[in-house]
């Protein structure tokens, strides 16, 4: 009885919600949100029935089991014991009566104090707790929205809307009691702050919410944040540096080419010594020892990638090509042994279906023209080569490379559904939106009129074109 009480209060808190903070979406776009809201409601029972059901033990039940005794201890005595588990959240040392799983400051500890502090919220309800999340991860999925779609006309508004809200993986590995549901969320809001920083206005609450997504990024994820740094700047100097017709003038900018290259060392030293286990000095090692135990714990999905003996940055690089291909195509179909690996299979598969459209109609070279006339492309080309090579070194085992990568995968979607558009849409969609600050996008052309057979023939013509180059 308590589980439906507190689900049924949670759903209708978010229900209302969404129907205050919809009235600034377009109408159009408002049954897509809906969609992916009750997308998440629906994972976030899903995902707990299965990781008790299915999986078997997993995460979820460590951060509940020991959220629950941390949460007996703060109603006990909440000055007490609730300020010692929020330094628990925040991985500093804390004074806390019990044992608890992986104490020494690393992201499960964060996440155990998290459950604890939901679970009283919630009045101890897992299917609660696991709700709250999901709303966090979809919060993040709605600013990747309305980042994007402030980028692209109206003719790739479905596109910008399928990958932002319902990528089926992104929506399923993010609801329940899981980090990916923290980071995903984290993730959302840094890539809106960003967007907001580089516009003309709004600058000071685009810090803020860039600040915050970080921090809740680096708490449970914080590999997150070497590959969104590279990104982030090179959106920042791709920005600068178009001129028209939507070509990129790099000879032209060699003071800002400098800037880029320090800003851009610097960040990845400065986070290096935050996170030294991500450090270019470790980086090589801890993916060797995490290649290592991969090897020592075989099951039916688990796959080899690199070698656990190389511990060297060059050897490890070695294997960057079956690496981010491993993140960007694996599972295949024929590599699926169960429902849950059926169902990513299916993904993947569609994924490498977008491949052959995209090669067929645009080719490398046309594809690459699209991507360089758009700073938001190009930021997310950047995070899902660099993120998909960090996971696909990482990752030994196609369920939890699944799980992994969503954090990339709706970017890695939005690149390819706009990439796959019809010709006159993707023309249209990259020149008919606006840049942060309110000034139309680098070699813009008039909006799509209303489009005759003769239309149709020249894009086809001009598709035949581009893939002869």
């Amino acid at each position: 009885m308590n589980e439906v009480f507190a689900c049924t209060i949670l759903i209708f808190t978010g229900i209302f919600a969404l129907f205050v903070g919809q009235t600034r979406l377009p109408g159009e776009d408002r049954r897509f949100v809906w969609m992916s809201f009750w997308a998440h409601v629906i994972a976030a029972f899903v995902l707990i029935v299965l990781t008790y059901e299915f999986f078997g033990r997993g995460d979820m039940e460590v951060y509940y089991g020991y959220g629950e005794a941390l949460a007996d201890y703060i109603r006990v005595d909440p000055l007490r014991w609730g300020p010692e588990v929020l330094r628990l959240i925040f991985q500093q040392p804390a004074e806390i009566p019990i044992e608890v799983f992986g104490q020494e400051g690393t992201s499960t500890t964060t996440m155990i104090g998290i459950t604890a502090f939901l679970l009283i919220l919630t009045g101890s309800s897992m299917f609660g707790c696991g709700l709250i999340l999901s709303f966090v991860a979809f919060s993040g999925q709605l600013a990747m929205y309305r980042t994007f779609s402030a980028h692209f006309g109206r003719e790739l508004r479905l596109q910008v809307m399928v990958a932002t809200l319902l990528v089926p993986s992104a929506v399923f590995w993010t609801s329940g009691v899981v980090k990916e549901a923290v980071a995903m969320g984290g993730l959302g809001w840094m890539i809106y702050g960003l967007h907001r920083l580089l516009g003309r206005r709004g600058k000071g609450w685009g810090l803020l919410w860039l600040a915050a997504g970080a921090v809740a990024v680096a708490l449970v994820k914080s590999y997150i944040l070497f590959p969104m740094v590279a990104a982030a700047a090179l959106w920042w100097y791709w920005r600068r540096a178009m001129v028209t017709h939507g070509t990129v003038a790099i000879a032209k900018k060699p003071f800002q080419i400098a800037m880029l290259g320090v800003v851009g060392v610097g960040a990845m030293i400065g986070l290096g010594q935050i996170f030294p286990q991500y450090s270019l000095d470790s980086l090589a090692e801890e993916t060797a020892n995490l290649q290592y135990q991969g090897e020592r714990i075989q099951g039916g999905s688990s796959y080899s990638m690199g070698d656990g003996t190389t511990t060297s940055l060059g050897g490890q690089l070695a294997f960057a090509p079956l690496a981010i291909s491993a993140s960007l195509f694996r599972p295949f179909i024929f590599e699926a042994h169960n429902a849950v690996a059926a169902i990513n299979a299916v993904e993947t598969t569609l994924v490498l279906l977008l491949w052959v459209r995209i090669l067929w109609v645009l080719g490398a070279r046309g594809a690459w023209r699209v991507l360089r006339s758009s700073p938001p492309l190009i930021f997310c080309v950047v995070f899902v080569l660099l993120f998909g090579l960090g996971v696909g070194l990482a990752t030994t085992n196609l369920g939890t490379l699944s799980r992994y990568r969503v954090p990339m995968m709706p970017m890695y979607l939005l690149v390819l559904l706009i990439l796959s558009a019809r010709p006159w849409r993707l023309r249209a969609g990259l020149t008919g939106g606006r840049v942060p600050g309110g000034t139309p996008s680098a070699g813009s052309i008039p909006k799509a009129r209303t489009r005759t057979f003769a239309d149709f023939t020249e894009d086809f013509r001009r598709g035949a074109r581009w893939r002869g180059r």
